[in-house]
């Protein structure tokens, strides 16, 4: 019974991690008007699944096993149990309240508060993962800040001297659409492992089958809820024009790609929002950017989430061993 309940709890996880990041994946496509919201959760349903499906093995190994020196399946079921619960209600809560947040951050907090619990942690694998989600968004946010002050009227005027307009608009449309399809590809590779690492660990199904899976209900979760947060990241930040979001799309998939390639959990939300900050203080300045009610709510998700997932978990998990002892 308790096996069967996880395995229920990592698919409302999968579900919810895909309606939290569809806003990611696209809500440039739709903040620039280039299309609907229905189209934009449809495509990340077919890219999601595709990428989580052909790209995921990697980052669910990392994930279900490279961050405990213990197999979780040698553990109490309990402390699976519990890598699945805190991160289900921290995303149902952000879901709710249509924030973008770090859902790997949650998941791997929640493992590394268990780890240090009972001192089992493959410290310098958890070096790098900081390491990755330190540098990625600034990376992110500077490389599109350096666009958006230095290039983007540049990159505006050398696609002016074109002659016909409306066919120039409709290609741009074209590669915007398809760069956020390339984003919603690399996200399903490198996020299904969030929900599927847990029960991998367990042997319960292989690392390619728990990635098909996680795929089909991260997708399923994009296309009946992740017009919600779609909205805050495509509207409530900044105006977002059909270059600042090909150049989001761009360098927040290839930022995934790298990351799914090095088996490195990443969170999609994150980058793609510091791309979208990044063009924010290029065009408004950074003291009105961090001034935006939606960006501040956002930053401090990003930064106490986590460390409360920590907190929580390595609580529950002395809670666990004194109840099993």
């Amino acid at each position: 019974m308790s096996l069967l309940f996880i395995c229920f709890l990592a698919l409302i996880l999968s579900f919810n991690i895909g309606a939290n990041n569809a806003g990611a994946s696209m809500a440039t496509a739709y903040g620039s008007n280039s299309i609907s919201k229905f189209a934009s959760v449809s495509l990340i349903f077919i890219f999601v699944f595709l990428g989580s499906v052909s790209g995921g093995e990697k980052v669910i190994q990392t994930v279900g096993s490279e961050i405990l020196t213990v197999d979780l399946a040698s553990l109490n079921i309990n402390f699976t149990l519990l890598i699945l619960v805190v991160p289900v209600l921290a995303i149902v809560i952000a879901n709710l309240l249509k924030i973008p947040v770090a859902t790997t951050h949650i998941v791997v907090c929640t493992i590394i508060g268990i780890g240090l619990a009972i001192n089992s942690l493959f410290y310098e694998k958890i070096f790098k993962i900081i390491i990755w989600w330190i540098l990625t968004p600034f990376a992110i946010w500077i490389i599109n800040y350096i666009i958006g002050k230095f290039f983007y009227y540049k990159i505006i005027n050398f696609i002016s001297s074109f002659q016909d307009e409306k066919k120039i608009d409709k290609m741009l449309r074209i590669f915007l659409i398809c760069s956020g399809c390339f984003l919603a590809f690399f996200a399903g590779a490198n996020n299904s492992a969030n929900a599927a690492a847990p029960i991998v660990s367990l042997g319960v199904i292989n690392a390619g089958n728990a990635g098909l899976i996680s795929g089909l209900f991260m997708a399923l979760g994009a296309l009946f809820f992740g017009g919600r947060i779609i909205e805050t990241v495509a509207k409530k930040i900044t105006d977002i024009c059909i270059i600042r979001a090909i150049s989001v799309h761009i360098t927040g998939g290839t930022f995934l790609g790298i990351a799914c390639f090095y088996g490195i959990p990443i969170s999609l939300a994150e980058i793609v929002t510091s791309g979208i900050i990044g063009f924010s203080c290029a065009s408004k300045g950074f003291s009105n950017t961090i001034k935006n009610n939606s960006v501040s709510k956002i930053l401090k998700f990003w930064i106490f989430v986590p460390i409360i997932c920590v907190i929580v978990s390595f609580i529950i998990t002395n809670l666990l061993i004194g109840g099993i002892k």
